[in-house]
């Protein structure tokens, strides 16, 4: 007979003990949790070190970075037409293998015609641009962008493979050596120059650390496995060609979305550069890269779980919706404290933090804040647009979006003419952009699973 003195909460599997048994038995969030710590560690090694760099080099320095890898993000798209993206969702691994290898292509091939253009034109377009103060470190830019290809392929395989305690190691890791880099480099020499070269290496030395990790756990390289055939198909082997054609919506479709809306978000640095110097430049460059801490933190892991889940749902024809719905809840209730302390004391904080000259810098994290955080809690629809297929519709979603963000930083800087105006006016689009982008990733979601409801009657 049973003790009557038991209570629910003794019984087995049962009470709140047995919910969070039973919540982390969940693969999905044991995945999470795993990426979400590796994110941790390189957090609050990046939390640890930003303030030393920043009183080491100083706003004017931060600038030119800041313009630098701007440019660089808003060319990476091109790199390898977002093809590493399609890694995760072949069902057949000799296919995801075949992309592998296409992506690699791809991306030597524009990274060399890259190159060639900016030897022959870059400084003249440089000058045409207003930003003269990168013409020096032009020839850094096709080294980055390739460097920056390999580590997305990369992380696209082991994300498919579910190596996350790899990828969560790798993270830790590189946040130290980079950081230590800067800040030793700084150290020596506090220049513009020093902290750009350093900088540059920021996808090599990340991409070298995960390939190092593959190889110590004594599985073949990437190029290795893209050459090796473990599975036995009836299906001939697809070329490269084949492959480029089946998913060319991320060349046509989801390549040109992210470059437009690399554009809209980080065009405000070239502008600010451009119009009010290197200074406003290195403050908003500055709160991008504070701000997106929380991103990379929890956004970036619960990202990178969501994706080969949601893809495997699709596959099974399961509904997604209810899956998206809970993620952004979820994001919601991570980022609302660390969000509304910025826009509550950004001032302060940063002045506390960076040294009093970087108070001004304080005041755009109290606006950028606002739209990060709308950026923040859309995570999960954002990573559902290639799984659902919604390319096509979100290239014309990304094109009235980086019109709205372009009109909003061009009145700021050219009709307000203040720096301050600029930033205000770039979140408020922002807000706008993000909030739409959920609403129009669930409708689709939810008419994806009628249809296919339909189509089984």
């Amino acid at each position: 007979m049973a003790d009557p003195e038991l209570t629910a909460n003794d019984l087995p599997g049962t009470g709140w003990r047995g919910a969070v048994r039973q919540l982390w038995r969940a693969k999905l969030v044991r995945n999470i949790v795993t990426t979400i710590s590796g994110s941790a560690g390189a957090q609050a090694i990046n939390l640890a070190l930003i303030p030393l760099i920043m009183r080491i080099y100083g706003p004017e320095a931060f600038g030119v970075v800041g313009t630098f890898q701007s440019l660089t993000i808003i060319l990476i798209p091109w790199c390898a037409l977002t093809y590493p993206m399609a890694v995760v969702l072949p069902q057949s691994e000799r296919d995801a293998r075949g992309l592998i290898r296409l992506s690699l292509w791809v991306a030597a091939a524009i990274c060399g015609v890259t190159a060639l253009l900016l030897y022959g034109w870059g400084e003249a377009a440089s000058r045409a641009l207003g930003i003269e103060l990168l013409i020096p470190y032009l020839m850094l830019l096709p080294i980055v962008m390739f460097s920056s290809a390999v580590l997305e392929i990369t992380q696209q395989w082991l994300y498919r493979n579910q190596r996350y305690k790899l990828t969560a190691r790798a993270a830790t890791l590189h946040a130290l050596i980079y950081n230590a880099t800067r800040s030793g480099a700084g150290l020596i020499l506090a220049t513009a120059p020093v902290l750009v070269v350093t900088s540059a290496l920021y996808y090599v030395i990340h991409g070298a650390l995960l390939l190092i990790g593959i190889r110590l756990r004594r599985e073949p390289s990437l190029l290795a496995r893209a050459h090796i055939v473990p599975e036995v198909t009836e299906e001939p082997r697809k070329t490269l060609r084949q492959l480029a054609a089946e998913y060319r919506d991320f060349p046509l479709f989801r390549a040109p979305q992210v470059l437009i809306n690399a554009l809209s978000v980080h065009m405000p640095t070239l502008v600010l550069a451009s119009a009010f110097g290197a200074v406003p430049a290195g403050f908003f460059a500055l709160c991008l890269q504070v701000l997106a801490m929380p991103s990379n933190f929890i956004g970036k892991a619960v990202g990178s779980v969501y994706y080969p889940r949601i893809t495997q749902a699709i596959h099974a024809r399961e509904p997604v919706a209810g899956l998206l719905v809970r993620g952004v809840a979820g994001m919601s209730l991570a980022g609302l404290v660390p969000f509304a302390a910025l826009v509550i004391a950004g001032p302060w904080m940063f002045h506390l933090a960076f040294g009093g000259e970087w108070e001004t810098a304080g005041e755009y994290a109290r606006w950028l804040a606002i739209s990060e955080f709308a950026g923040f809690i859309g995570g999960p629809c954002l990573v559902a647009i290639p799984a659902l297929s919604l390319q096509k519709i979100f290239l014309v979603f990304e094109i009235v979006s980086t019109s709205l963000r372009i009109s909003a930083v061009l009145a700021g800087a050219f009709f307000f003419k203040d720096a301050l105006a600029v930033v205000m006016a770039f979140a408020a689009a922002n807000v706008l952009i993000n909030l739409s982008m959920i609403v129009i990733v669930l409708f689709e979601a939810r008419r994806w699973h009628r249809r296919l409801c339909q189509e089984q009657l």
